[in-house]
């Protein structure tokens, strides 16, 4: 008896949880298509260990313990959109992440395309950071990624704060930082809104 209850009760718990996270889905994607809430949000960022497309491995934990956040990009070659966002991710890393000790530091992972593509793409849009090779997709898949192009906020504890599937630019990112820093205790709903504010904010040059 007490097995059919528990049994049960688990069904329960576990369709409740399904439930959430696809009312969250729904208004996250009733609200604008790129706010998408991921399972990771709250979680450890995964560990990424893999080699550059410019020949140099790459170890995440490297860039972890310095009170500092990251900002993680996934791309592909193929993607539009990625194309729209790079000039933005160049600007923001020249600017802003190459710099000793600045915050907030940048990975940009590619999805699978082969490294000669992607040195040519770099080089056809004139892009000069660093890209993590993902070349059989396992990093992707720890991140739950399923488009490209994703991005995530890592806090300075390695804590996943929030990941974006659609474009952003340089000054959305960095206000986003801001606005997390400020705000260190907020619900995934409460980030979706606060992320809108901030690209509202940043597309009217606020």
């Amino acid at each position: 008896m007490n097995t059919k209850k528990n049994s049960k009760n688990g069904v329960y718990a576990a369709v409740a949880g399904l439930l959430l996270f696809t009312g969250l889905m729904i208004y996250a994607m009733n609200r604008d298509a790129n706010y998408v809430p991921s399972q990771l949000v709250g979680q450890p960022v995964p560990a990424i260990s893999a080699a550059t497309a410019q020949g140099s491995a790459f170890e995440l934990k490297s860039m972890m313990g310095q009170g500092r956040w990251i900002v993680i990009n996934f791309w592909s070659t193929t993607c539009v959109v990625c194309r729209v966002e790079a000039p933005e991710l160049e600007r923001f890393w020249r600017e802003n992440a190459s710099k000793s000790n600045a915050e907030p530091m940048f990975v940009s992972i590619n999805i699978q395309d082969e490294i000669a593509d992607i040195l040519n793409y770099q080089k056809e849009l004139s892009l000069s950071f660093p890209v993590v090779a993902d070349r059989i997709g396992k990093i992707s898949l720890d991140f739950g990624v399923y488009g490209t192009p994703e991005t995530f906020f890592i806090d300075p504890k390695g804590i996943v704060r929030h990941r974006v599937a659609g474009e952003v630019d340089r000054n959305t990112i960095l206000g986003f930082v801001d606005w997390l820093e400020k705000n260190p205790s907020i619900t995934t709903l409460q980030a979706i809104e606060g992320f809108g504010q901030v690209r509202a904010r940043s597309a009217s040059g606020g």
